[in-house]
């Protein structure tokens, strides 16, 4: 009994911290571009490339983002927050050095 309490802690421990760190992971998008849900990294592995052109940054579904509307991203990924149900475009975030 007492090792399947201390299981239930060790995992309810480990279930705060994977929250916490994604809650930190996107805690730098500003608040009025997203509302925790709106935004995330892309993952070229799973298809969703960037290709930098001279109008700016088109994405892997045809959508062109000016580069007078990227803003810069703190790590090196780009990052795209979009309206769930529209996919309107609200912000789009460049690794320094590619805007």
């Amino acid at each position: 009994m007492a090792s399947r309490r201390t299981h239930r802690r060790i995992s309810a421990a480990a279930a705060a911290c994977l929250a916490g760190s994604q809650a930190l992971a996107h805690d730098w998008y500003p608040a009025w571009c997203c509302s925790d849900r709106d935004c995330r990294a892309l993952m070229a592995a799973g298809g969703e490339t960037v290709n930098e052109t001279a109008d700016g940054y088109r994405l892997w579904d045809g959508r062109l983002i000016g580069r007078e509307n990227a803003r810069p991203s703190p790590d090196r990924h780009f990052h795209l927050c979009e309206e769930p149900t529209t996919r309107a475009i609200i912000c789009f975030f460049a690794p320094r050095g590619e805007s």
